[in-house]
C-alpha cells in the first residue's frame, strides 16, 4: 500500500481513540483525522485519498457524504455508525457508501478497511515524483500544500523562485510580458502566464537552470490538481440546486466572520427568509417549477446583496443571508440592521415586480417571502443563536399576514 494515499477519519475524539487502538500498527495509514465536518471538507481537496471513514451521526449525513465523495470520487467511504443510526446509514451502501460498521469497531472492521484502500497514488504525486530530481521532497510537499487554488499555487512558486534566485518575480499574462524581461516559467492554460524577473537577469549557473526546469517539469500536474480543487472545493460548500453556499459552510462562515469581528458591536446582521406558500408552487406548478423559482429567488438576493454578504440555502426553500461591514463604520451613527433592512426591502420588490417563466404570466408578481433579521452580538453569539432569532421574527411574520420582513424585537 502506497502511504501517500492514506486514510481521512472524521470523528469525535473518543471514537478516534478507538479506531486508532483498532489498527495497532498500521495506523501509519491514516493521513489526517478530523472532528469537524467542514475540516474534512478542505482536508479532501487537499490530498489524494484511497479510504474516508466518518462517524455516525452528522448534521446533513447524506449531503456530506456526496461532498465527500466529489472531492474524492475514487476514494472508498466506510461509516461507523452506532446501532440506533444505522436506519439512516444502511440505505446509502453501494450508492454513496462502499459498507458501514457498528460501533465500537472490531480490528477485523479496520482491517477490511485497509485491504480495500486502493494501491495507486493521486495523479500529482506520480506526476511530480517521476519529474526531475532537483527539487527536494520537503519542496515538492510545499508545493502540494499549496494546491488549494491557482492564485495560492502561482504566488507559492513566486516566493520559492524568488528566495532560490535572489531576485523578485511576479507571474504576468504572456501577451503582456516586457519583451527585455526573459519568462523563468511558462504556465500552459487558456491564457498562458509567465514567471518573470522584476530586472533584467544574466545567466543562471546550471544548478539555477536545473532547479527552473524541475519546477516548470510539474507545473502541468499542480495547476491541473489545482483548477480541479477549486472547482471540487465549490461543489462541497454549495448547494446544488441554487449554487448559493450551503447550509453546512454557511455555519462555518458565520461563525468565523462573528469571531473576526467580536469587537464590532453592530456590524454584522443576519436574515432568514422563505418564499410564501411556497407548497402550493410546487403542487400546482411542478417541482420543476418550484425549482426554478429557487434558482431565480437565488439570483435576486445576489443582485441586492454586496460583494461580501454571504447568501445560503438552509433548506427546503429557506435561506439566509448574512450581512456584515469588512470596514470599520465611517460614522458612529451607522446602523447596519437598517442598512441590511433597506437592502432586503429592494429584494423584496424585486421578487413581488419579478416575471417567473416557469409559472406563466398569470403568475408574475404574485410571489412574496418573509423573513426576520437579527444582529450580532445584541440577538446572537454565533450562528446558531443569530437564525434561532431571525427564526422568532420571521415566525411572527408569518403570524401577522406574511409577505414582509421584521427586525427581532421590532
Amino acid at each position: 500500500m502506497n502511504a501517500s494515499a492514506g486514510m481521512l477519519l472524521l470523528a469525535k475524539e473518543a471514537l478516534a481513540k478507538e479506531v486508532s487502538a483498532r489498527l495497532g500498527q498500521d495506523e501509519r495509514y491514516i493521513s489526517v483525522t478530523c472532528q469537524d465536518p467542514y475540516d474534512a471538507l478542505l482536508q479532501s481537496s487537499l490530498q489524494p485519498l484511497s479510504a474516508i471513514v466518518v462517524e455516525a451521526p452528522q448534521a446533513d449525513f447524506s449531503e456530506l457524504c456526496r461532498a465527500l465523495k466529489r472531492l474524492q470520487n475514487h476514494a472508498k467511504l466506510f461509516v461507523l455508525s452506532p446501532p440506533s443510526a444505522e436506519p439512516d446509514v444502511r440505505p446509502l451502501v453501494g450508492d454513496l457508501l462502499e459498507d458501514y460498521f457498528i460501533t465500537p469497531p472490531r480490528r477485523q472492521d479496520m482491517q477490511q478497511i485497509l485491504r480495500s484502500m486502493s494501491s495507486e497514488s493521486g495523479d500529482v504525486g506520480r506526476a511530480v515524483s517521476n519529474g526531475p530530481t532537483a527539487l527536494t521532497a520537503r519542496q515538492v510537499a510545499e508545493m502540494l500544500e499549496a494546491v488549494r487554488n491557482v492564485t495560492g499555487l502561482e504566488a507559492h512558486i513566486a516566493e520559492i523562485v524568488t528566495r532560490h534566485c535572489g531576485t523578485t518575480v511576479m507571474w504576468m499574462d504572456a501577451y503582456q510580458a516586457p519583451s527585455d524581461l526573459r519568462p523563468l516559467l511558462l504556465a500552459a492554460g487558456d491564457t498562458p502566464r509567465v514567471l518573470v524577473p522584476k530586472t533584467p537577469l544574466g545567466e543562471f549557473d546550471s544548478a539555477t537552470r536545473e532547479y527552473l526546469t524541475a519546477i516548470q517539469d510539474c507545473l502541468p500536474a499542480l495547476l491541473a490538481t489545482a483548477r480541479r480543487t477549486e472547482a471540487l472545493h465549490r461543489l462541497a460548500i454549495t448547494d446544488h440546486l441554487t449554487g448559493a453556499y450551503n447550509r453546512r459552510y454557511f455555519y462555518h462562515v458565520t461563525d468565523r466572520i462573528l469571531a473576526q469581528n467580536q469587537s464590532a458591536s453592530g456590524r454584522v446582521t443576519l436574515l432568514l427568509f422563505d418564499i410564501d406558500d411556497f407548497k402550493h408552487y410546487n403542487d400546482t406548478y411542478g417541482h420543476a417549477a418550484g425549482d426554478e423559482i429557487l434558482r431565480e429567488v437565488t439570483k435576486l438576493i445576489r443582485r441586492t446583496t454586496r460583494v461580501q454578504d454571504v447568501v445560503a440555502r438552509i433548506g427546503g426553500d429557506e435561506f439566509a443571508v448574512l450581512f456584515w461591514d469588512v470596514a470599520e463604520l465611517r460614522l458612529p451613527d451607522s446602523q447596519p440592521p437598517q442598512t441590511a433592512q433597506i437592502m432586503v426591502e429592494r429584494f423584496c420588490k424585486a421578487v413581488a415586480r419579478h416575471g417567473f417563466p416557469s409559472l406563466g404570466p398569470e403568475a408574475q408578481g404574485s410571489l412574496t417571502i418573509s423573513g426576520g433579521l437579527a444582529g450580532f452580538p445584541k440577538d446572537g453569539q454565533n450562528c446558531r443563536e443569530l437564525l434561532r432569532s431571525a427564526d422568532v421574527a420571521m415566525k411572527s411574520v408569518k403570524r401577522t399576514g406574511k409577505n414582509a420582513i421584521r427586525l427581532i424585537g421590532a
